[in-house]
């Protein structure tokens, strides 16, 4: 057992989604922490951090994954103290072939196993279109339709169900999360964001209202309605807003994209935002989201407290309005990206968010 947290040898793994992860190791290094980062090598098209990988690939059999797969655990399980699972997977997670969570009761009884989930890994479809009126699960298309069986939702609650028995803490980067998550047992957990050392450009305070939108899944963002709303308006206001449309490029680029604009708009149906408005505000732009009311009980006080100046809020029916507003006091713009900066440094600095977890692993030793 580690004497202190600054002794604790943490292994994060096995996914990169959305770079929380990486930037959450980093956070624990400056701590002190002896953390990594294990990865399977697949599906990062955005060049997150990755750290040590499996190098699992598309050209690799099903044998030979699972042989990569299967050494990778045995090399890794003596080795730390802590592990931490990301996106509520683990190295042999395939329920397709029956395998839900295998090595997760494997790992030795001196370690303690810790789990995020970030997303489409805990939110179930039907209980969300039951609950939201406004949600990416009522589109059918989202993420090419793949929850519309209602498989998913069960693998979900199956995956949970065996983390739950486990893990000694579960966090979730979403809010709406903790509605699918054994209460007693998770928190919210801030995403942990840095932009490098890339400064912070600030709106222009006149001319073309620039508005950029990233989305990773078109109908999980709402993009089709930020495509109209901004059209519209470039016929009314011609010549004062255009919209840049980042999709399919390395983390690096978008960034690049992102210090060009003056606002992003980001999530309009999920209740929460994403990654890259952190990266927004962290390069001194404004953030219009919807925030979901219901889940922000499960958000600290202070935090919850500032997200009324630290975002422009608005929803699909208001889109509309709150761009024109925009285009016509840029003044709002500007207020909204200085609060959002210092919001964003306060609430998602990696080593911030490292305390929290560090906390959480040193006192699962205590007990």
């Amino acid at each position: 057992m580690a004497a202190d947290s600054a002794a604790l040898r943490v292994l994060h793994l096995p996914t990169v989604v959305g770079g929380h992860a990486g930037h959450l190791s980093n956070g624990e290094r400056a701590l002190g922490l002896q953390s990594e980062l294990l990865t399977l090598g697949v599906d990062n098209p955005f060049g997150y951090q990755e750290g040590r990988s499996l190098n699992i690939n598309g050209r690799t059999t099903v044998l030979g994954k699972l042989g990569k797969l299967t050494k990778g655990f045995i090399d890794v399980r003596s080795k730390y103290d802590v592990f931490h699972f990301n996106y509520g997977t683990s190295l042999l997670h395939s329920p397709r072939f029956g395998l839900n969570l295998f090595d997760v009761p494997f790992y030795p009884g001196s370690s303690r196993l810790f789990v995020t989930y970030n997303g489409c890994d805990a939110r179930q479809k039907f209980p969300t279109m039951t609950s939201r009126k406004w949600a990416a699960c009522h589109d059918s298309n989202c993420y090419a339709g793949q929850c519309n069986s209602g498989q998913l939702d069960l693998q979900r609650r199956a995956g949970i169900e065996k983390m739950t028995q486990y893990a000694h803490h579960i966090w979730a980067v979403n809010p709406d999360l903790l509605n699918f998550l054994p209460s007693g047992k998770s928190s919210f957990l801030p995403y942990s964001i840095s932009v490098g050392n890339r400064w912070p450009i600030p709106p222009n305070c006149e001319g073309v209202l620039r508005v950029a939108h990233a989305p990773t899944d078109r109908a999980a963002k709402g993009t089709q309605h930020v495509i109209d709303v901004c059209r519209a308006l470039a016929e009314r206001y011609p010549g004062r807003i255009e919209l840049d449309l980042i999709e399919n490029l390395v983390r690096e680029r978008a960034l690049d994209r992102l210090l060009q604009c003056d606002v992003l708009v980001d999530q309009l149906l999920i209740g929460w935002y994403g990654g890259v408005a952190i990266e927004a505000m962290l390069l001194g732009k404004a953030v219009i989201v919807r925030i979901e009311n219901d889940d922000l009980t499960y958000i600290p006080a202070p935090m919850r407290s500032q997200l009324s100046t630290a975002f422009i809020q608005s929803d699909p029916d208001r889109l509309y309005a709150t761009l024109e507003d925009c285009i016509l006091e840029r003044q709002r713009v500007t207020a909204a990206a200085r609060s959002g900066l210092a919001y964003a440094k306060l609430w998602h600095d990696p080593i911030a968010v490292a305390r929290i977890t560090a906390a959480a692993y040193q006192a699962a030793f205590a007990r």
